[in-house]
Order: structure tokens, then C-alpha cells, then sequence
């Protein structure tokens, strides 16, 4: 089984780490991200390699033909994902050209899942940043876990408000996981739990 630990809770939102990939992630909704083209020349590797594999090579293919840019912020929703796939609809969030990406495109990646998220009224969710698999180093990424956590948390927020005032449905989510490798979980569940208790303080 995939080590996967909670490490708190915000709103009515439990907020986890686990160790699987957007193929594995037993979630409703799973997102991932993808970068307009890799850091290096091998292409996607990890996790976002083994998407692309499990839908047949249909990322690569839609971005080489143009239909998803991955462009800052544009998304591709897959709600029909092939058997082997354990959630029920796929998002991607495009990232734009690697040289010029930052800790705060990626958060914002992360608040544009979250409000998918809630918009489809969906129980759970996964995200996962997909910066190593597009070629990043780790050094780049120092940071990151904070910067997703509060981008989160705003948009579970902004949701929240939006109920408040009668203006929206009071949000489903129950669930946010923050998909990360194996080798990476004990740092991460570290990392992302002293975000999330810095951001309910």
C-alpha cells in the first residue's frame, strides 16, 4: 500500500500527503500538471510519464497537435479516463515554459484544481506539481509546499464565503491530497504539515 499520512485538517477539508501518482491516486478528481515543453529533452518523466502512458500517450499527443498548449493555467479535463486509472475525472494545469516558471505558478496551479474541485462538487481530490517530472531540479521547488498550502486554503476560502453569502453551494470536498514520490514522503509530510499549521495560526 502507498504510505499516505493527514497531516490536519481546514474547514471541513482533511488535508493528506501520499506517495502514489495521478494513475493511482483513489480520489475523485486527480490533477496533475504539465509544463508547454520538459526542462530536459528526454520528456515527461515519474508520475506525468505514467498518466501519459495509462491514456495512451494522449497528453504528449494533444500538446505536440496544439490542442493543449499547457499554456500558464490552461487545464485539460479527462472525465472519461481508461480502466486502470483508480479517480473518476483527470485535470491537467499547464505551466507554461519551464525557464520562466515559479513557486506561485505552481500554487496557482493548485487553487485552479481546488475550485475545479469544489465546481464539480467532488468529495476528494489529489494534486500533484509535476515540476520534477517536467525536468526541474528539487532545488528549484524549496518553498513550494507552503506556497500550495496557502493557495488552497484561500480558495477553499473564497468557496466557503461564497456559501456564506448564498451566492454558491457550500462546497463537497472532504478530502485534499497532495500527491508526492515515494522517496520525497517523510520531507514532505514535514513540509506540508508545518504549512498547514502556519496557515491555522
Amino acid at each position: 500500500m502507498d504510505p499516505r499520512q493527514i497531516i490536519g485538517s481546514w474547514r471541513d477539508v482533511s488535508f493528506e500527503v501520499a506517495a502514489w501518482d495521478g494513475v493511482g491516486a483513489q480520489v475523485d478528481l486527480s490533477c496533475g500538471c504539465m509544463f508547454a515543453h520538459e526542462a530536459t529533452a528526454d520528456g515527461p518523466t515519474g508520475g506525468l510519464h505514467h498518466l501519459d502512458v495509462a491514456l495512451l500517450g494522449a497528453l504528449t499527443d494533444l500538446r505536440r497537435e496544439g490542442h493543449f498548449l499547457a499554456a500558464p493555467m490552461e487545464t485539460l479535463l479527462i472525465d472519461l479516463p481508461p480502466a486502470g486509472i483508480a479517480a473518476r475525472i483527470i485535470l491537467l494545469v499547464g505551466l507554461g515554459d519551464p525557464a520562466s516558471w515559479t513557486i506561485e505558478r505552481t500554487a496557482d496551479a493548485a487553487a485552479t484544481a481546488a475550485r475545479t474541485a469544489m465546481h464539480h462538487g467532488v468529495e476528494s481530490a489529489a494534486f500533484a506539481p509535476s515540476v520534477l517530472d517536467g525536468g526541474l531540479t528539487t532545488a528549484a521547488t524549496a518553498g513550494m509546499p507552503q506556497a500550495m498550502v496557502s493557495a488552497v486554503v484561500a480558495a477553499i476560502d473564497t468557496r466557503y464565503r461564497l456559501a456564506e453569502r448564498g451566492l454558491a453551494a457550500p462546497p463537497s470536498l472532504r478530502r485534499w491530497v497532495f500527491d508526492v514520490g515515494a522517496a520525497r514522503f517523510d520531507g514532505a509530510v514535514e513540509h506540508f504539515g508545518n504549512a498547514l499549521a502556519a496557515a491555522r495560526t
